[in-house]
């Protein structure tokens, strides 16, 4: 594998600006966690299911499609300037800052973190001891602490109360967690066997849902109607479609008549739950099964992340099996060293392994790899294929849709790869060249089919088809990343100062973003407002209080200069 240095090849300022629309994409993406999951550094105590989406749709192809573009302007550093000098500029612009973020940034946002968790459990407990805003018949279900159940229901409570976060009955709850107890203390003190929740959901939807038999005989034997709809016209029954396997017994005991006389109905019940058995083993392991399934407590608090993560720990027992006998490279992997910085690290390791690829074809004389077969319509055929193999362990460890996420020293490996192919893939298309600008040239059509087909077809199928589900994830993550090159470079090939100035600013506002995405949050906490209301008003301030600080604290100082070069030599190149 030879190559000479060249300096002829333009600048690409479409990719200039994408590469800073990846990055500020990354700093809205997680200025929307808070909202939407609680498994976040500050979350907020009103949630929206809209962002989830939104969420998906970033996830699913931000860091693949940043990762190509670095690949390519690695690729041109070499080409340009020669192999040492590539090393030497990739050192000063991502090892050092790195390594420099590591030790400023990330102990801060932890200060950060730290003080604005302990401000919002004080906050929640002012709210919670105002009267009618924290249930403890609510909490009392969810604790499974039936005692002080039955002593605030013989003491006259409410057995409708609904929860302030949530707006999920008691009874419903006691239906999420299959806490068999606290449903028949709430039906025999009157609680409301068909209320719905937030979206026209009933405790019968739920016991259905997540395969709780015992909890759907009770509802149904006390007057639960299995023929209720709720706001998107499904009945109790439609939830047993779902992939879990502990539901499929359910679809029995709503199919019974309960009218039918005692001992028929004892007889029907019996060939329900032996329906049940060959699915799950038995009848009463179901609800201890899923009680015990990893994230099942947070599954109501997660919103979009209950079926993003929930599931996934289940892959061929891997994990349950790595937890009891780690390897010794455990924690080198799984202890957070890096945080939002890793894909700084990654770069280093792809970087490196680009050096080791060049010096293996160099001393084998090794061909280049035709770079044409990047731009032509079988591209698709090989890229889905090799990406692929990475994206088998995909979800095992990490968010579930799209790409895992590495924070620890040493690279999941199955991680590595799969953004190597990116890395590679980016450096082809440099040598390229693409001067008829063949690679997204319909991009309509891509971003089209990647926004509206790939997306929801690879979340839908990521319990029930798994392998489908990933075919579909990296089709939409190449789709993207195709179609955006191909949109930026139709409308912003030409230089502008404006996009310049903010694809220079965009790496330092997201090594800095963190730390001030918690700030913010802590402070508009509190405020009893719509999530979505809140969420643009944290995006909003976010964005200014960063370009001021780049403006201001960065861009012609030092900070600065380590980041993106100097002005002078910013405007050479």
């Amino acid at each position: 594998m030879t190559a000479t240095v060249s300096t002829a090849s333009p600048r690409r300022h479409d990719l200039d600006a994408l590469r800073a629309f990846a990055m500020l994409l990354g700093v809205v993406f997680h200025a929307s966690l808070p909202f939407v999951t609680s498994d976040w550094m500050v979350s907020d105590w009103k949630r929206t299911d809209l962002l989830g989406p939104f969420i998906l749709w970033v996830h699913g192809f931000r860091m693949p499609l940043f990762i190509f573009i670095s690949g390519y302007f690695t690729q041109m550093m070499w080409r340009r300037r020669g192999l040492a000098p590539m090393v030497k500029q990739r050192i000063l612009r991502v090892f050092l800052p790195m390594v420099l973020g590591v030790f400023t940034v990330l102990p801060f946002q932890d200060r950060v973190v730290a003080w604005a968790n302990r401000r919002a459990a004080e906050a929640d407990a002012r709210r919670y001891s105002t009267p009618g805003v924290r249930s403890d018949l609510v909490e009392a279900v969810r604790q499974r602490d039936t005692a002080a159940l039955r002593k605030l229901l013989d003491a006259g409570a409410d057995p409708n109360q609904v929860d302030p976060e949530f707006k999920q009955p008691a009874l419903s709850w006691a239906s999420h967690l299959n806490n068999v107890e606290a449903a028949r203390l709430l039906i025999e003190k009157g609680a409301d066997v068909n209320r719905p929740s937030p979206g026209g959901h009933r405790a019968l939807n739920s016991a259905a849902y997540f395969g709780h038999p015992e909890v759907v005989e009770l509802l149904l034997r006390n007057g639960a109607d299995p023929k209720l709809k709720n706001d998107a016209g499904d009945v109790a029954l439609d939830a047993t479609t779902k992939p879990w396997e502990e539901v499929k017994g359910i679809a029995g005991y709503l199919r019974l008549p309960w009218s039918m006389k005692e001992d028929e109905l004892l007889r029907a019940r019996e060939l329900c739950r032996k329906q049940l058995n060959q699915h799950v083993g038995s009848s009463a392991s179901v609800g201890a099964s899923s009680e015990k399934s990893p994230g099942f407590m947070d599954r109501m608090r997660r919103g979009y992340r209950e079926f993003l993560a929930a599931d996934q720990f289940k892959v061929k027992g891997t994990l349950p099996l790595l937890r009891s006998n780690p390897p010794p490279s455990w924690h080198l992997i799984f202890t957070s060293i890096f945080d939002h910085l890793w894909f700084l690290w990654f770069l280093c390791w792809l970087v490196a392994g680009l050096v080791m690829v060049v010096g293996v074809g160099r001393m084998l004389g090794l061909p280049a790899v035709p770079s044409a077969w990047l731009t032509t319509p079988g591209a698709w055929g090989w890229l889905m294929a090799i990406t692929m193999i990475p994206q088998l362990w995909m979800g095992v460890f990490g968010f579930g849709f799209g790409p895992d996420t590495s924070v620890g020293l040493l690279p999941q490996p199955h991680l590595l790869v799969y953004y190597g192919i990116f890395f590679g893939a980016g450096a082809l298309y440099y040598d390229n060249g693409d001067v008829a600008g063949r690679l997204g040239a319909r991009y309509q059509w891509l971003l089209s089919v990647a926004m509206l087909g790939l997306l929801p077809l690879g979340f839908f199928t990521q319990t029930s088809v798994p392998l489908l589900s990933g075919v579909f994830q990296v089709a939409f993550a190449w789709a993207m990343s195709f179609g955006l090159i191909g949109l930026f470079r139709r409308h912003l090939s030409g230089e502008n100062r404006t996009l310049r100035y903010l694809s220079d600013s965009a790496y330092w506002l997201y090594i800095a973003h963190h730390p001030l995405v918690a700030l913010i949050q802590s402070i508009l906490r509190p405020w009893d407002a719509p999530a979505l209301l809140k969420w643009f008003v944290l995006v909003l301030t976010l964005l200014s209080v960063l370009l001021l600080s780049y403006h201001v604290m960065v861009r012609n100082t030092p900070i600065g200069w380590l980041l993106n070069g100097r002005p002078k030599a910013r405007a050479k190149s």
